[in-house]
């Protein structure tokens, strides 16, 4: 990324300068012909020493000054005329003297502005000057604004898309790569304990029993695992139908009921409290209290406690467990992102648990916090 932002500033600095570069000589160029034009009807102008005020006056858009044989100020239609210096040193008026035309391009020292001179003799003996502004910066800015900013935007877009992409090429392939290692691992255990049954090398009824005791737990992770996969893909692609209002009491406590072995096993009280209504899918609903207490059972410590904490469209699940390191507790929310890998294949975790839980807040609109002090909680409110 930093390569990519290096080419295009340096991409965006050299369309500047050849732009400004061509705008410098275009406006010069424009602003010659314009006063060339001036400066001939001026000198063709039939003028008087008495009438030169009024002369210099009636032209706008140029500045106008007419000068004697030595270089002093009569007229001018921009700067006061008491107290101008001499003109005799300035190029175009030593040009003009020996060539009838001259012309210079300075900061003037009377108003401190970059202008372009141009100066000719007048057939009453009298010189007269025409003289413009040139400064780029505010017209080269807003020439330039709206192209730059049009060109930035497109580039932002397009780094963004690119960078989108790269996270989600990245993402594709950790998925890949993980649910082959997630089935993979199942699936050889239940290879090696068939064939170990099929080849005959399984002596005794016991030892038969407990292999295809073994086939069956692992054919169960892995049709978990499948499970957990297809419901994931369903949250992502589906859009919300068959939207009632959730009681998420009568949930919560269908899941309590569902878990109570695996609570019982472990010593662990699942508390209840409060009531709430979510418009959603039931199924998703359960789904997701579902997922966040079996976690805090498996994860939670012996004799120790979950809390479901209901409150109108609001739903905490904590814990008094071992917690999730601070480092690990935003990317635990990713698809088979394993906090300690060890104790999750222990447990019989698909790792897909916290990715539901995402992914169902999403679908109807929620938010999803996660904090790890003295345990997990976890934080969820919905919108309707």
């Amino acid at each position: 990324m930093k390569k990519y932002a290096l080419a295009i500033a340096v991409v965006l600095l050299l369309v500047i300068t050849i732009s400004f570069l061509w705008f410098s000589h275009n406006q010069q160029s424009q602003i010659r012909d314009s006063l060339n034009i001036a400066l001939q009807i001026a000198s063709a102008s039939d003028i008087d020493a008495d009438n030169y005020e009024i002369f210099v006056n009636s032209i706008d858009g140029v500045r106008v000054s007419i000068f004697d044989e030595a270089g002093n100020l009569l007229a001018d239609n921009d700067v006061d005329v008491a107290g101008a210096p001499n003109h005799s040193n300035r190029p175009e008026f030593i040009a003009v003297r020996g060539a009838g035309y001259g012309e210079d391009i300075r900061t003037s020292q009377m108003t401190g502005e970059k202008k372009i001179y141009m100066m000719a003799r007048h057939s009453n003996g009298a010189y007269i000057r025409v003289a413009q502004r040139v400064s780029l910066t505010n017209e080269f800015l807003l020439w330039l604004f709206m192209p730059i900013l049009l060109l930035s935007l497109c580039l932002a877009v397009l780094l963004v898309m690119f960078q989108k992409n790269m996270q989600l090429e990245k993402m594709r392939r950790e998925f890949v790569a993980n649910v082959s290692h997630e089935l993979k691992t199942p699936l050889t255990s239940i290879k090696g304990f068939a064939e170990l049954t099929a080849a005959g090398l399984a002596n005794g009824v016991e030892t038969v029993r407990s292999y295809q005791g073994k086939i069956v737990s692992q054919s169960d992770r892995l049709l978990t695992i499948i499970n957990d996969i297809i419901h994931l893909s369903k949250l992502e692609s589906d859009k919300p139908q068959n939207l009632i209002s959730v009681n998420t009491r009568a949930a919560a406590e269908q899941v309590r009921e569902m878990l109570k072995f695996s609570a019982d096993e472990k010593n662990i009280i699942v508390q209840i409290s409060g009531e709430g209504k979510i418009t959603a899918e039931t199924e998703a609903i359960y789904h997701l209290i579902y997922n966040l207490t079996d976690n805090s059972i498996k994860y939670g410590k012996r004799g120790g406690f979950v809390r479901i904490v209901l409150d109108g469209k609001k739903i905490t699940v904590m814990d008094d467990g071992i917690g999730i390191p601070q480092n690990d507790i935003e990317r635990v929310f990713e698809r088979f992102y394993r906090v300690d890998k060890s104790r999750s294949t222990e447990t019989g975790g698909t790792g897909l648990g916290l990715a539901i839980v995402k992914h169902t807040v999403q679908k109807y609109g929620g938010t999803v916090t996660l904090k790890s002090e003295n345990g997990t909680q976890v934080y969820i409110e919905f919108r309707k």
